[in-house]
């Protein structure tokens, strides 16, 4: 009897070691991927590489007609990395961005993102047949928040390259989102459909130049959710920048001659610039001399107010200015009360420096590159 039961225990240590070792073989990529998260101390701040295959090319050839859908294909990714169902969700935001350069000629993009506090995520993708990026994600987008803060054994996180808000990628090109009023493309029959996150990730995952961005752009239709109609900046390690719009059924691509450019939550399409670009002047000037308390961000024309006073400060630069600088600039105009991070993209140098919170004292730097 003692000689069948230790008969018995080997067979299940072996075949509990083999289940191990096959779940530890097919499994690989993903916990290389949870292991590699990391809280970066005092900060509302994560670090994160992916190493499996979040599928992006298989999601492209359907795409998404809403929301519904599209997180329908996050949960089949993050069901089929690890088997454990949960929902993915959604979130508003507002900010400003701008590009700029450093007088070693190096190129940048920076931005803010004025949302409420929450757990940030810089991101880096390095899928087999695109380009390699770092993100930042929003990672109240997958259901995390102050008092949920993400774990190395959430599976929610294998979601994480389907929500990127900015980033750039390993050909030195920059994304960023920003919601406007409203935004419109007609449908065209025979292509699939997209919304503002995934062309995000087409960006930073397919485009080699500004214009490329574009393009891809034009391969897909775009759905808009009520609560986040959107823009996108678009730009370049070579110094070009370009802001996409999608404004009645059309795309509007208005395209940068000055060594710098900028994007608030306002159409440029929509609106009438004076001759130096500035909008609503006459209120930013006031608010310069009378600003009663109210940061640019609080103001009762703050989206353009954030938009002149960007302008000015550029334009009195020649668009040159230091990264310390450009976060000064970013202070200036960021929400005092909700900022859940800002960012600076070297696109030179394929790096992404980090703050969140308003905590300007605590900078964060990652690399894309390998």
């Amino acid at each position: 009897m003692k000689k069948a039961l230790k008969i018995l225990g080997y067979l299940v240590g072996s075949t509990l070691i083999v289940a191990a070792a096959f779940f530890g073989i097919r499994y690989f990529p993903e916990l290389r991927t949870m292991t590699s998260l990391r809280p970066v101390e005092g900060t509302n701040l994560y670090t994160m590489e992916y190493f499996s295959d979040y599928k992006f090319d298989e999601f492209l050839k359907t795409g998404a007609h809403n929301n519904l859908e599209y997180h329908a294909f996050v949960d089949s990714i993050i069901n089929s990395s690890l088997p454990v169902a949960v929902d993915s969700n959604e979130a508003v935001q507002a900010c400003s961005a701008f590009t700029f350069r450093d007088s070693g000629g190096r190129k940048y993009m920076a931005r803010n993102y004025d949302y409420k506090p929450n757990p940030v995520m810089l991101l880096v993708t390095s899928p087999e047949n695109a380009y390699r990026s770092i993100s930042t994600v929003n990672l109240n987008t997958l259901g995390f928040n102050s008092e949920n803060t993400p774990g190395m054994l959430d599976p929610e996180l294998f979601g994480a390259p389907y929500f990127p808000t900015d980033g750039v990628n390993e050909k030195g090109i920059s994304v960023s989102v920003l919601q406007v009023n409203f935004s419109r493309k007609a449908k065209q029959s025979g292509i699939p459909t997209i919304g503002i996150y995934a062309a995000v990730r087409l960006i930073l995952d397919y485009a080699d130049t500004v214009d490329k961005a574009v393009e891809l752009l034009s391969e897909y239709n775009m759905y808009f959710d009520a609560t986040f109609m959107a823009h996108l900046f678009v730009a370049d390690s070579k110094g070009n920048s370009e802001l996409i719009e999608f404004v009645n059924g059309e795309t509007c691509v208005i395209e940068n001659f000055e060594p710098y450019q900028i994007a608030s939550n306002f159409n440029v399409t929509e609106e009438t610039l004076d001759s130096n670009g500035y909008v609503y002047t006459k209120e930013y000037t006031k608010w310069l001399r009378e600003p009663n308390g109210k940061s640019a961000y609080d103001s009762e024309f703050g989206t353009y107010i954030r938009y002149d006073f960007m302008l000015d400060t550029l334009y009195n630069s020649s668009g040159i200015m230091s990264q310390t600088e450009a976060f000064e600039l970013l202070e200036n105009i960021a929400s005092p009360t909700n900022l859940q991070y800002s960012v600076i993209y070297n696109m030179t140098d394929l790096q992404a420096t980090v703050i969140t919170d308003n905590d300007w004292e605590k900078k964060v730097t990652a690399a894309c590159r390998r």
